[in-house]
C-alpha cells in the first residue's frame, strides 16, 4: 500500500530513546514522548514535546521525565516524516512514540478532521 508509512529507522528510534532514557527509573512499565502542535499559522507550525513514563503499580497517566532532551526528540521524530509517502499524512497534529521495557515500540499519528487517513507505524523489533 503506497500510503502506508515505512517502518521507522531503528537508529532514529534509538536516538529518541537515548534522549530521555537517562531520566527513567530502574523499573519502568512504559515510557513515551508526545509531540503536539501548539499552533499553526500559514506554513509555520509550533510544537511542544512531553516525555512521560509509568512505573509498576502507579498512575497510568504517567509522570513527567525531567531529563528529556526535547530538541533532539523533536528533530528525530520530525525526521520520521520521510517514511510517510503522502504529503497530506505528514501534516499530523500529534505524534506519540511509546517504548516498552522489552524493546518494543509503537508510533502513532493523530490528524485533524480535514487530513487524510491516519498513518501508523508499529514494529515488534527490539532496540539495541
Amino acid at each position: 500500500d503506497a500510503d502506508k508509512p515505512e517502518p521507522p529507522d531503528p537508529k532514529v528510534i534509538e536516538t529518541i530513546f537515548g534522549a530521555f532514557a537517562g531520566g527513567l527509573p530502574e523499573k519502568w512499565d512504559r515510557a513515551w514522548v508526545i509531540i503536539a502542535e501548539k499552533r499553526a499559522q500559514d506554513r509555520a507550525r509550533e510544537f511542544e514535546v512531553d516525555c512521560l513514563f509509568t512505573v509498576p503499580d502507579a498512575d497510568p497517566l504517567g509522570k513527567a521525565n525531567p531529563s528529556c532532551d526535547r530538541k533532539i526528540i523533536f528533530e528525530q521524530v520530525w525526521s520520521l516524516n520521510r517514511n510517510i509517502a503522502s504529503s497530506e499524512q505528514r501534516k499530523w497534529q500529534t505524534a506519540t512514540l511509546v517504548f516498552m521495557p522489552d524493546g518494543k515500540f509503537e508510533l502513532n499519528y493523530v490528524y485533524n478532521d480535514t487530513a487524510k487517513p491516519k498513518a501508523k507505524a508499529k514494529t515488534e523489533k527490539k532496540k539495541n
